[in-house]
């Protein structure tokens, strides 16, 4: 066809599917209805819908008010200054996505997205451990949280 000349069709089957039932389709795949933009929005739809029934949606953010009330509290009652409140702030920060990331967890429906709630929970908190202590003191125990992180996504993967 790309030279002027027409192709010898010798397929009495117009349609070019191999598969001679068009409505069976591999198994464990969704159903094959509309074009992909109904399916498309069917699955936000879905997501949508699974969002605002999830039961721990706003942990994070409440936590995370509650965690700067505190530190604003401390700040002005204690007189502990900003230098080292914002090491508490990285700690607590840190607290508040592991906490985030094991609720979600444990509830089936958002259990996909749960361990990305890990990781910069575990940053945040050994990053404000370091500062808050001496690191030059203590960094081996960065060769072993390193390792449980590790042996934590083996268990949280195989469930």
């Amino acid at each position: 066809m790309r030279d002027g000349r027409t192709e010898n069709n010798t397929n009495p089957n117009p349609n070019p599917n191999p598969n001679p039932n068009p409505e069976a389709q591999e198994p464990g795949l969704p159903p094959r209805e509309g074009d992909w933009r109904d399916r498309r929005r069917e699955w936000r739809e879905e997501r949508r819908e699974r969002r605002y029934h999830d039961p721990w949606r706003g942990l994070f953010w409440g936590l995370v008010l509650v965690l700067v009330g505190a530190l604003l509290f401390i700040n002005l009652q204690a007189g502990i200054g900003w230098d080292t409140l914002w090491k508490y702030l990285l700690i607590g920060l840190g607290a508040i996505f592991i906490i985030d990331g094991l609720a979600h967890y444990w509830n089936p429906g958002s259990r996909p997205g749960s361990f990305g709630r890990f990781v910069p929970g575990i940053i945040l908190l050994f990053v404000g451990i370091a500062f808050l202590y001496d690191f030059s003191r203590w960094w081996p125990v960065v060769l072993i949280a390193v390792g449980v992180a590790i042996l934590l996504s083996l268990v949280f993967r195989r469930r």
